[in-house]
C-alpha cells in the first residue's frame, strides 16, 4: 500500500513538473486567437492590439483569424473543439456564452467547453436611426414606432448577438414593432443604415458617433446604466425604461482543460497589457473600456449575464434557431 501510494505521489509530482515546464516555456510556437466576428469589429481590433504586444513580449506571432458566422457560435465551435494546449484562444463576447445557449437547439459546442481567460473590455451601445424618421428622443420615436408597427426595419450583427437581444428586449419593453435584419458583422450593416435600407440599428458607440457626428444617422439614446462622457448629450435608454442595460463584454477564452499556469500565464500578461498608456489610448479610440482582472470576474459575468439573457429570452419570446 505504501509502495503504491509512493508510486502516486512520485507520478503526481512528475505532472506536475511537466505542467510547470510546459507554462515556463509557452508559447514555443505562433498562437492562434480566434475572433468570430468579420474584421474591423472593435474586438479585432483589441486582439490584434493586444496580440502584438503578447507577440513583443514572448517572441511569438498571436495571428489574429477572423471567422465570422451565426452570431459569432462558428468561430466559437473553432476553439472549442481546439487541444487545450494555448495555442488557439477565442476573443469573444457574451453572445456566445450566455446568449446563445438560450436560442439555438444545436449549439456546436457548450459553454462550459472553455476555461475563462479574462475579461478584457467592454463596449457601450447606441440605439441609432436615419435622419429620414420624424424623431430626436427615445419618447418620440416610441409614439413614432407605435403610430407604425412593422414599417421599419433594425440591423444587428447576427441572429443572438447582443445587439439583437438588446433590441428584442428594447421592442418588448416599449410595445413596439420593428422587423430583425441580421448581418453578418456590424460593419456590414453600417452602409445599409446610412443609405437607409435599414432605419434603425444598436451599434458599439466608436463605430456609431462619427457617422452621428457627420450628419448622416441620428443617436436617440444608449445602452448604459449611465450617461457616458463620450457622448454627454445623449440620454441613455434607462431613463425612459428604468432597469434597461445591454452592453458587451470582450473577453478571452481557451478550450477547457488548459493547464492552470498556462492560463494564469495568459491573465497576467494581459493585465499588464491593458494597463500600458498605448494601449488604453487605442483602446478608449474605439470606444473600449479596459477591465481587467482575474479569471473569476469573468467567470461570475458570464454566469450572471447567462442568467440575465435567459430571462431576456423567455420575456421577448425568442424563438431557438
Amino acid at each position: 500500500m505504501k509502495r503504491i501510494l509512493s508510486m502516486a505521489l512520485v507520478g503526481a509530482g512528475i505532472l506536475f513538473c511537466a505542467v510547470h515546464a510546459l507554462a515556463q516555456s509557452y508559447p514555443s510556437r505562433p498562437v492562434h486567437v480566434i475572433v468570430p466576428y468579420a474584421a474591423g469589429a472593435s474586438g479585432d481590433m483589441l486582439a490584434r492590439v493586444v496580440g502584438a504586444k503578447l507577440a513583443e513580449t514572448w517572441g511569438q506571432q498571436f495571428v489574429v483569424e477572423n471567422k465570422a458566422g451565426a452570431a459569432g457560435t462558428f468561430g466559437a465551435s473553432i476553439v472549442a473543439k481546439s487541444a487545450p494546449d494555448g495555442y488557439t484562444l477565442l476573443v469573444g463576447t457574451d453572445a456566445q456564452m450566455a446568449i446563445s445557449p438560450h436560442i439555438q437547439k444545436n449549439l456546436p459546442y457548450d459553454p462550459e467547453e472553455f476555461t475563462p481567460i479574462i475579461q478584457a473590455a467592454m463596449i457601450e451601445f447606441v440605439l441609432s436611426a436615419h435622419p429620414s424618421i420624424p424623431a430626436n428622443t427615445l419618447p418620440e420615436l416610441v409614439a413614432h414606432l407605435k403610430a407604425n408597427p412593422g414599417r421599419y426595419s433594425y440591423g444587428t450583427p447576427g441572429i443572438g448577438s447582443s445587439a439583437h437581444l438588446a433590441m428584442e428586449w428594447f421592442k418588448s419593453t416599449a410595445g413596439v414593432d420593428i422587423l430583425h435584419v441580421p448581418y453578418r458583422g456590424s460593419s456590414q450593416l453600417m452602409p445599409d443604415l446610412i443609405s437607409g435600407v435599414i432605419q434603425f440599428s444598436y451599434t458599439g458607440l466608436p463605430q456609431t458617433m462619427p457617422v452621428v457626428a457627420a450628419g448622416k444617422l441620428k443617436a436617440i439614446a444608449i445602452g448604459s446604466a449611465k450617461r457616458l462622457a463620450a457622448a454627454p448629450n445623449v440620454p441613455t435608454i434607462s431613463e425612459t425604461y428604468p432597469g434597461f442595460e445591454a452592453n458587451a463584454s470582450w473577453n478571452y477564452f481557451a478550450p477547457k482543460g488548459l493547464p492552470q499556469e498556462i492560463a494564469l500565464k495568459l491573465n497576467q500578461e494581459i493585465n499588464r497589457i491593458l494597463t500600458l498608456p498605448d494601449v488604453g489610448g487605442r483602446l478608449g479610440q474605439q470606444g473600449l473600456i479596459s477591465v481587467g482582472g482575474p479569471s473569476e470576474v469573468l467567470r461570475d459575468r458570464m454566469r450572471s449575464d447567462f442568467e440575465k439573457w435567459g430571462r431576456v429570452v423567455r420575456q421577448v419570446g425568442l424563438q431557438t434557431e
